[in-house]
């Protein structure tokens, strides 16, 4: 079997287990969200002065420093542990290629320096209501600081602008608890995988001489993203969008080498999680093949009932569910575009 096979394979389980080291650093990053509501929490039990007072708009001001240091905080650990991170995706990446290329051949490695550097200065794009947002690690890990801090100062100040009891406004702050925490483990998922595919893009580049270029593989389940269901097998330049494509993003990516460089490796298959439960399947795969092949419920539980009339009897491919930007389009927008599938699906 092909090279390609075998990177597929081992790909997919790499995923995983940075699914899984971003699950943990979500753990650790949690704490520091506890604190700032906890702090909070302290302040308002204490005892705020009349709400609109100079004291109490001190106050405020005391509370909003103690909590972009709570902020400020989190920040330094997670980049300190992608840092970190990002050396071991180094490493890993050019054992990955030393498993699938003719033994003369010699690689070139990245320093870990290198990947950070290139991580920090690469902006992530990913989609958002209004287009492609470009930001940086640091960028994201700033702004959520800042919003979440102000978050929790605007529920303190609306409690108390309605005169509130502390045990009311205490319970503001309990619904904002966990809505920071998925909110942050988001972002730690997002930009771990945007550490991955930094490391492994770099790695590539400084071996480019002996590759065709990278293919894009998605999650074969009911969780991937209309783009990513798109792009899964697509092959791009060196220089392509890398994912992520969009927070939470479990997309990735891996070499297409020359076919004068490949060592043939013994057969390879994909992992899924589909109407008939996890099974592996051929690593040729592609998401659209593999959803064809799922139960009519599962594929309406995936694309939603108009979608899936579009899909199954409109005869529309996944890809033209999204722009070329990655966003995903709304059935108004998919109607001026492909009037001829709503027709076909019987979609009036």
């Amino acid at each position: 079997m092909s090279a390609d096979g075998y990177l597929e394979d081992e790909a997919t389980r790499h995923a995983i287990y940075v699914q899984l080291y971003a699950a943990h650093n979500a753990e650790e990053i949690a704490v520091f969200i506890a604190q700032a509501i906890d702090m909070a929490k302290s302040r308002v039990a204490d005892g705020l002065s009349a709400y609109g007072t100079r004291r109490y708009e001190q106050q405020i001001r005391v509370l909003q420093k103690d909590l972009a240091g709570i902020y400020t905080g989190m920040k330094g650990q997670m980049e300190l542990e992608l840092q970190s991170f990002a050396g071991v995706e180094a490493k890993y990446n050019i054992d990955l290629l030393e498993q699938v290329v003719k033994p003369r051949v010699q690689l070139n490695t990245p320093s870990p320096q290198i990947v950070t550097s290139a991580a920090k200065l690469e902006p992530m794009a990913l989609e958002a209501r209004k287009g492609v947002q470009k930001i940086s690690i640091s960028g994201a890990l700033d702004e959520f600081g800042t919003k979440k801090a102000a978050d929790i100062l605007s529920e303190i100040k609306i409690g108390s602008a309605l005169g509130e009891t502390t045990p009311a406004i205490a319970q503001r702050l309990n619904s904002l608890h966990q809505v920071q925490r998925d909110q942050a483990s988001a972002l730690v998922r997002t930009a771990t995988n945007h550490i991955a595919s930094t490391a492994r893009v770099e790695t590539l580049k400084a071996n480019d001489d002996i590759l065709l270029g990278m293919r894009r593989i998605a999650t074969l389940d009911s969780r991937t993203s209309l783009y990513c269901m798109s792009i899964d097998q697509t092959v791009i330049p060196l220089d392509g969008p890398r994912p992520p494509y969009h927070w939470n993003c479990r997309t990735t990516i891996i070499p297409v080498l020359k076919p004068e460089y490949e060592r043939k490796i013994p057969g390879s298959t994909r992992p899924s999680v589909g109407s008939d439960g996890t099974k592996p399947v051929a690593s040729d795969t592609s998401y659209p093949e593999w959803l064809a092949r799922q139960s009519a419920s599962f594929q309406k539980d995936v694309l939603g009932p108009s979608r899936y009339a579009l899909f199954k009897k409109g005869e529309l491919p996944i890809e033209r569910f999204t722009d070329a930007n990655g966003k995903t389009l709304n059935l108004q927008q998919l109607r001026e575009r492909e009037p001829m599938a709503f027709e076909r699906a019987g979609l009036d």
